[in-house]
């Protein structure tokens, strides 16, 4: 069905991306709306007006207006407020952030400017690409060139581990999140990840024919694990963790028209993202003779 419409689209000359991406910025707009999120995207608006560089890889200029830049920023809002309801259980002041798989800088210049003088003392951010390193310190940030598997944990005194759509994109998530639990100074994670109601090994790159793959895909490009909330709490309960809170931020709204988009976000991204604060419990751990 959803072949059939975009080749009856391209028959009368109409360019099915922009018309998919103008659909999805109104359900974006209206899920923001409709999740509390429309305020706090605005706040994060003002403190960092451009997020072209969100990524290491290039957006398009008229994608990145018509479609990118709201999805970044209510995806952004859910995510720091996430952080915040984690900071108010965590409590404390000049608390020390570990952002892993941070590709920009931008979460940590978030925090320090939302939350209260004197909260946040430092955001040290993590990742293996090299342009992300020099873009992070070139806004002022900490940064730390490192494979999220291979980070030297005793050098980090952190308060929180934060991991942004990490953990789908790393090859061992067990092995990285019980060196978390068992080396990290940090009592409590917070992690979110795309939302899928039933899991699978592999996302998009993965799942092309293969004469259609480029020669070569970098981790920031290829998810390995696509796992559904349930799946993703029990194996962070099997590396040394438990949930103390769980979130869910939907792309789509579910009280107006625009949640019958939620089929073609299924079908083309991500209907969501899950997020989970989790605290050390290495009860489950333990049990498991064989780390």
């Amino acid at each position: 069905m959803l072949n059939a419409a975009k080749n009856i689209a391209r028959s009368v000359g109409i360019d099915t991306t922009a018309l998919y991406q103008s659909l999805s910025a109104r359900s974006l707009d209206a899920a923001a709306r409709e999740q509390g999120l429309s305020d706090t995207a605005d706040k994060l608006r003002a403190i960092i007006p451009d997020l072209r560089n969100q990524y290491t890889g290039v957006l398009d200029e008229e994608e990145y207006l018509r479609y990118w830049e709201k999805k970044m920023r209510g995806l952004h809002a859910w995510q720091v407020g996430c952080v915040q309801d984690a900071l108010e259980i965590i409590g404390g002041q000049n608390l020390v952030l570990a952002d892993i798989g941070d590709s920009s800088g931008n979460h940590g210049i978030y925090l320090k400017e939302i939350l209260p003088a004197g909260m946040i003392a430092k955001v040290i951010s993590v990742n293996l690409d090299p342009v992300a390193i020099d873009k992070i310190k070139a806004k002022g940030g900490d940064a730390i060139l490192s494979r999220a598997e291979e980070l030297d944990l005793l050098g980090i005194k952190a308060d929180l581990f934060m991991s942004f759509e990490t953990v789908e994109h790393l090859t061992d998530p067990v092995r990285f999140l019980h060196n978390l639990a068992t080396e990290g100074s940090a009592e409590y994670l917070f992690m979110s990840v795309p939302y899928r109601r039933t899991s699978r090994f592999g996302g998009s790159h993965l799942r092309t024919m293969d004469a259609a793959l480029p020669d070569k895909m970098t981790a920031e490009e290829v998810h390995v694990y696509e796992f559904s909330p349930a799946d993703w709490v029990l194996l962070a309960r099997f590396a040394g963790f438990e949930p103390v809170f769980e979130s869910t931020y939907l792309q789509y709204p579910k009280y107006s028209l625009f949640r019958l988009l939620a089929p073609l976000w299924r079908k083309l991204d991500f209907e969501g993202f899950f997020g989970v604060l989790l605290k050390r419990n290495l009860g489950l751990a333990e049990r498991y003779a064989d780390w």
